[in-house]
């Protein structure tokens, strides 16, 4: 039995490119290879860049956003730089 559809499958590959192709661009922007981390730091950071992403991806929710980009690289959740940055926060991010 299958769990997708192929309209989903086709959406699903479309979001994973458009991801990688958005992480690629902010390498690019900052003239070094960066890991997801790293990345996820800067839409963090940066609201520009967070609105970029969410266009890029096609989304209006900025938490829906952030919550994709955690769900494609689980791996951020366990990253020391990230609860740093988050541990520092005075008021919520979004």
């Amino acid at each position: 039995m299958l769990n997708t559809t192929p309209t989903q499958n086709i959406e699903n590959d479309e979001f994973r490119h458009a991801f990688l192709s958005f992480c690629t661009l902010v390498s690019i922007l900052n003239g070094k290879k960066m890991n997801f981390p790293t990345v996820f730091l800067k839409i963090l950071e940066n609201t520009n860049l967070r609105q970029i992403y969410m266009a890029h991806i096609n989304e209006d929710s900025e938490f829906v956003a952030i919550k994709k980009f955690i769900e494609m690289e689980p791996s951020i959740t366990k990253s020391k730089y990230i609860t740093k940055y988050l541990n520092k926060l005075k008021t919520p991010l979004l």
